[in-house]
């Protein structure tokens, strides 16, 4: 009889260490994947973010200085009476900045008066007050674009949480400086706009057109190689005031 033979000690460690090896791979296979994955998905809400941050700040804009009579909003007594002086306020002025644009810290205001059943496109939060004069005060404060809320008529305020992830918002102003052109022919920072163009001289339609706005956002990817620290998004708003 041949006489059986068992397996050494040496290939038991070698399958043992082949067998570490495949894991150690498979392992690495799926830790890369996972990163690569989450990584991905930080992004794609990010992107998410950026679309919903633009679509808040595209509504304020088109809707600053909003009428429930738009008739009545093509003459400057009406809008001067409906959008009072206050403040910073000149009468008849629906929309401030303030700012450089280039720091990330400009905020942008926006005054309306709220129509019945306009809570779904109109100001930051669901519930408006029909005829009630509002202002909202778009910034970014500890990592969010928040929106402070006030009811001018009711005197009441309050503060909202937009979108997270934020780093920074710059915003310059399309103007049609001579009005004679009815377009945008130079784009300035909130500090250098004169006052005339915020209340809107030149008639209908006023010297402002556009609202230039870029937003910046924490990259996810940041660390990784040829990843900027921030990504950045642009939008530029169309705006008409009518006086």
């Amino acid at each position: 009889m041949r006489k059986q033979r068992g397996v050494s000690l040496v290939e038991i460690m070698v399958a043992i260490t082949l067998g570490m090896l495949m894991m150690l791979g498979l392992g690495t296979v799926f830790v890369s994947v996972s990163q690569t994955s989450k990584l991905r998905q930080n992004m794609s809400v990010v992107q998410d973010n950026e679309r919903t941050a633009v679509a808040f700040l595209n509504n304020g804009i088109r809707g600053a200085g909003f009428f429930p009579n738009p008739t009545l909003a093509l003459t400057f007594t009406t809008s001067a009476a409906s959008f009072p002086a206050s403040g910073l306020w000149l009468p008849g002025q629906s929309i401030l900045g303030t700012g450089a644009g280039t720091a990330g810290t400009d905020t942008l205001s926006v005054r309306f008066i709220a129509s019945t059943g306009g809570a779904a496109v109109q100001g930051c939060s669901a519930n408006l007050t029909a005829g009630d004069l509002y202002t909202d005060v778009f910034s970014v404060a500890n990592g969010y674009l928040t929106c402070t809320e006030t009811d001018n008529t009711a005197g009441t305020t309050n503060t909202v949480n937009l979108v997270p992830n934020l780093s920074g918002m710059n915003i310059t102003y399309g103007i049609d400086p001579n009005c004679t052109t009815g377009s945008v022919s130079e784009y300035l920072p909130a500090a250098t706009v004169p006052a005339a163009v915020w209340v809107g001289s030149c008639g209908v339609g006023g010297q402002l057109k556009t609202v230039n706005v870029t937003l910046q956002f924490n990259n996810p990817l940041a660390g990784q190689p040829s990843q900027p620290t921030l990504v950045t998004i642009n939008q530029t708003i169309p705006y008409m005031i009518g006086l």
